[in-house]
């Protein structure tokens, strides 16, 4: 998701303008996410959600880790919204899905 300013201000995605504007006027948009789908996920999964996200509100990322099946969160505020560059933001994440039995458990 961007905002049209971003494309006004960013002289490289200026050539975009045209496209942008007619996915904007659409009306409608086909579904991306099927939700029942995504809640009946039985494959393990960790994601790291960082309280003090400067990005990302902490409480829509939860909301949204409510709804996969199969995911736990790891909520910190030991790193920022780049965590993921620091190998032990992984280490932890893959130890989650581990004790829950790996990603191919049953």
């Amino acid at each position: 998701m961007m905002f049209r300013w971003t494309f006004e201000e960013t002289r490289l995605l200026r050539p975009f303008i045209p496209a942008v504007e007619v996915l904007a006027a659409r009306g409608t948009h086909r579904k991306i996410y099927d939700l029942e789908k995504i809640a009946a996920n039985r494959v393990p999964m960790a994601a790291a959600v960082y309280y003090d996200d400067m990005y990302v509100d902490a409480g829509l990322s939860l909301d949204t880790a409510k709804q996969v099946g199969g995911l736990q969160a790891w909520v910190t505020n030991e790193h920022e919204h780049d965590g993921i560059n620091d190998p032990a933001v992984l280490r932890r994440l893959f130890a989650m899905v581990d004790e829950v039995g790996g990603p191919l458990a049953e």
